[in-house]
């Protein structure tokens, strides 16, 4: 293992034993069990570290939904079932999470967000696209069918930046499934997989 990754290791060690905001940088070079002046050779700051382990855990999760869905060979809705499920309940440190959507943080969050939609909306177009050629699916617009509906998922349902009740979270997931059944011609309840229903 390369010392950035220990480095970023050791970071996410101190958060998970509740350390990581009042962590130095010599804290996190001793946890790495490198020299303190090392760390200024790969991160210029202890927020900088955090930026770089927060982008990589989302990193993980774009690389583990992608090879989730190509994988599965199943057909377009089943892909697009796949990919929501496996998005998710795909596992953020509940420590990472937190600081993630703490006000002063905002500028990474936004990134990796931004990150997340980028890279998902890809495999959305990919599996819409996928829908066309099977006629389950009409679609002028499958790139931006897909960054809309990552959107709603990364941003729009993101309980740490809109809390909402059960009941609240339900009506805007029934809401995309209606939508998106409209939006790609497609049947009824195909998109039920949002809110639970089939």
């Amino acid at each position: 293992m390369d010392k950035k990754e220990r480095i970023l290791n050791a970071l996410r060690e101190l958060f998970r034993e509740g350390k990581a905001g009042t962590a130095s940088v010599s804290d996190i070079a001793k946890k790495a069990g490198i020299a303190k002046g090392l760390m200024y050779y790969y991160f210029r700051s202890k927020e900088e570290v955090m930026d770089a382990l927060i982008l990589r855990e989302y990193e993980d999760i774009i690389a583990s939904c992608n090879e989730i869905v190509v994988q599965s060979g199943g057909s377009a809705i089943e892909k697009l079932a796949l990919l929501v499920k496996s998005y998710r309940g795909a596992y953020m440190d509940e420590t990472l999470d937190e600081y993630l959507h703490m006000p002063q943080n905002a500028a990474i969050h936004q990134k990796s967000l931004a990150q997340i939609l980028s890279s998902l909306s890809k495999v959305v177009t990919c599996i819409v696209e996928q829908g066309i050629e099977e006629g389950v699916f009409t679609c002028g617009y499958p790139g931006g069918y897909a960054e809309v509906v990552m959107s709603v998922l990364t941003f729009l349902l993101d309980p740490g930046i809109f809390p909402r009740s059960g009941e609240e979270y339900l009506i805007r997931l029934r809401a995309l499934a209606e939508m998106s059944e409209k939006w790609l011609g497609t049947q009824e309840g195909s998109f039920g997989f949002l809110y639970g229903a089939g």
